[in-house]
């Protein structure tokens, strides 16, 4: 993931996201190796009043993670934390550079 110039790829190949998969991942990046709750990320990416709307949060990590991971039900990217927000693992390789 390379958040300055909104570029992400999958073994070593570009995949195309949508602007609300890149706001999801965007935020996800950012704090990579941190649990961020469900309810922030539903605020940040679509705005306060989704706040406690989880399907919906939970059908845009589903579509991410078919783009992003290897095998989408066994997810090793995006982590799950039940009842509290999603993960991104630390070792993923995200750069902030414009370069």
């Amino acid at each position: 993931v390379y958040l300055g110039k909104r570029l992400v790829y999958r073994n070593g190949e570009q995949i195309s996201v949508t602007r609300t998969e890149w706001q999801l991942l965007q935020h996800l990046a950012a704090n990579a190796g941190k649990v961020i709750l469900s309810g922030e990320l539903l605020s940040k990416v679509w705005g306060p009043e989704y706040r406690d709307d989880l399907q919906y949060l939970r059908v845009w990590v589903s579509r991410l993670r078919h783009k992003l991971e290897a095998e989408p039900s066994d997810p090793k990217i995006i982590k799950t934390l039940a009842g509290i927000g999603y993960m991104l693992q630390p070792d993923v390789e995200v750069a902030e550079t414009t370069d």
